[in-house]
């Protein structure tokens, strides 16, 4: 590693319980690094540090970044952003004992939405970072549930009732509908 200008922070460290994804063997050790990425576009891109384990493979060295890697890449983007962690997005959930559907229900945000924020595959906006972060104050979730308490559940589709009346196709309307076509007008 120091090949490429990168010296690591910290000694290396054996990882017995990985293996490599190039070939396989389970001899797999540790040197942490500081790397800097740039995140942004244009005049806004700005360069980040963090401190990454990179992984290396002793018996074909094979180096590389697992998923430790890029939560910790991720997490250095929130705080930039000055938003919550997926971790810490997780932690308010756990904390009140909730399913992610629960939360969902409870806050009208979207159950895939708070999968995505807590799996770190999307960051969430600024006004919803705020929403996230008034939930852990004391009292509000309490506020939040009794406010969502009075709402029904939700009938399945099946069983709701139509607004829309159902027509009837006849082979007569059937027969129109194939006949059916649009012509440009001159």
């Amino acid at each position: 590693m120091e090949s490429n200008g990168i010296v690591p922070l910290r000694e290396s460290a054996h990882s017995p319980e990985r293996e490599c994804p190039l070939c396989g063997a389970g001899s797999i050790t540790t040197d942490w690094i500081r790397d800097s990425f740039e995140y942004g576009t244009g005049d806004s891109a700005v360069l980040l540090e963090v401190d990454l384990p990179v992984r290396r493979c002793g018996p074909c060295d094979f180096e590389f970044l697992d998923h430790e890697g890029e939560r910790l890449r991720h997490e250095t983007v929130c705080r930039h952003l000055g938003v919550l962690s997926p971790a810490e997005i997780s932690g308010i959930r756990k904390a009140f004992r909730m399913s992610r559907a629960a939360l969902a229900d409870v806050t009208g945000l979207g159950e895939a939405t708070l999968g995505r924020w807590e799996n770190g595959a999307v960051i969430q906006n600024r006004a919803n970072d705020r929403y996230l972060r008034l939930l852990s104050l004391p009292g509000v979730m309490g506020r939040l549930m009794e406010l969502a308490a009075p709402e029904r559940p939700r009938q399945p589709v099946a069983a709701r009732e139509s607004r829309f009346r159902i027509l009837a196709i006849s082979d007569e309307t059937r027969a129109k509908q194939g006949a059916f076509q649009l012509r440009l007008a001159s």
